[in-house]
């Protein structure tokens, strides 16, 4: 089960913006570039979604992305949004393309941040189950091991405290939930037929430092989308609107008062 919070609520409640987090997070990493757009872009609402066994939402030991939009759909309809901006970031992103996929007649605009179309191939679903069975093993030492690999060296740097807000972030899932999450990555649909299709305005924002999917990846990705804006952040490794969230939420606000 996912759950739903709202971080802003727009005076005239015209348009709604609803962010999905990446892995191994949950919608806390949005909040400081959150701020930022309902700062500068105070029409819209602000939704932040925790998907399951992350943040405020309850662990499932099984569940996969296309499930947990089905979901966001209902709760979307039950508080009065048919229709709204659908942003994510990494695994947000993969969930963003599965709701587009339900429901693009009902999707104002896309944001797709850090993240791509493809499924995962036969190795990269090996390594996430193993991955997942070794933060069964081993506990949450197995997912901290892991966070210097999704921002780059220059934000670490610059921040010393970043590393350590990751890990605080992280231990407040547990490994069964962090394991379950690693297999719905793993059981994701490809979305590559979807770029062409895509008749929403759509932003895509990458770090040219982002180890996992590289900025040409994501490059050609824009260029199937017809009229996609892209963007890279120099000096920007994974987790671009925690790493740089001043300057990811001035661009999304950028974004979303021309749509």
């Amino acid at each position: 089960m996912i759950t739903l919070r709202t971080f802003y609520s727009a005076p005239q409640n015209k348009h709604s913006l609803v962010l999905l987090h990446a892995f191994p997070l949950s919608s806390l990493m949005f909040e400081s570039a959150a701020a930022i757009i309902a700062e500068h872009a105070p029409s819209y609402n602000i939704i932040l979604v925790d998907l399951p066994g992350f943040g405020d939402a309850p662990f499932q030991k099984e569940w996969t992305l296309a499930e947990a939009m089905v979901e966001l759909h209902g709760k979307l309809n039950e508080i009065g949004i048919a229709e709204a901006v659908i942003g994510g970031l990494s695994m947000g992103g993969y969930a963003a393309f599965a709701y587009y996929r339900l429901y693009f007649n009902q999707v104002k605009a896309l944001i797709l941040s850090n993240t791509k179309a493809d499924a995962d191939s036969d190795e990269a679903k090996k390594g996430r189950e193993d991955y997942a069975k070794d933060l069964e093993n081993r506990g949450i030492e197995a997912a901290y091991e892991k966070l210097p690999t999704l921002v780059s060296n220059s934000s670490m740097k610059n921040d010393p405290n970043l590393i350590p807000k990751l890990k605080h972030w992280v231990a407040s899932f547990t490994p069964a939930a962090i394991a379950a999450g690693s297999r719905a990555l793993a059981q994701r649909d490809e979305s590559s037929d979807l770029l062409e299709k895509i008749s929403c305005p759509t932003l895509l924002i990458t770090g040219e430092d982002d180890a996992l999917i590289k900025d040409e990846v994501m490059q050609a990705m824009a260029a199937k989308i017809k009229g996609a804006k892209y963007i890279s952040f120099t000096k920007s490794g994974h987790l671009t609107a925690v790493e740089y969230p001043d300057k990811w939420g001035s661009v999304v606000s950028s974004f979303l008062n021309v749509i």
